[in-house]
């Protein structure tokens, strides 16, 4: 039973205790409170920089993002005016084949026209001949010269 006050041996277990308290805050707590701490400053270091490399990752995905749509536009650019050269080549080229076509066309009647004439001069020089032949054979007879 406690009596009032309190005797030596509770003193003792105080005192015990204490010491008991000192040997396992040195041995024990402090250690574990200093791995626990360093753990804690270890995560939060790595989620800082886990943190930091998703903040990395994010600008650079933003940056290849910009960079793609303007190698596409680029790209696009380059497209057209490819596509517009290629329209007007074709343009030109069509252009003077109409050109070479007309021509041509020009010519071929020229030369017709000049064949015609040849032809027509030539019938004109054999019409004599001609009216002859086919005058001696409706009558059947030879015509006497002029």
């Amino acid at each position: 039973m406690l009596s009032f006050p309190p005797d030596w041996t509770f003193i003792v277990q105080i005192i015990l205790f204490l010491v008991l308290w000192v040997c396992l805050r040195r041995l024990l707590f402090e250690p574990n409170l200093a791995v626990l701490k360093k753990r804690e400053q270890q995560s939060a270091g790595a989620l800082q920089e886990a943190s930091r490399v998703s903040a990395e990752a994010q600008e650079m995905a933003e940056q290849y993002k910009t960079r793609l749509a303007q190698t596409r536009a680029g790209a696009m650019q380059q497209v057209d005016t490819v596509y517009r050269a290629a329209e007007e080549q074709a343009r030109t080229l069509i252009e003077d084949a109409r050109a070479e076509s007309n021509q041509t066309v020009m010519n071929m009647r020229e030369t017709l026209r000049q064949e015609l004439a040849a032809a027509r001069q030539d019938l004109e020089k054999g019409v004599p001949d001609f009216s002859r032949a086919i005058a001696e054979k409706l009558l059947g007879r030879p015509l006497t010269q002029p």
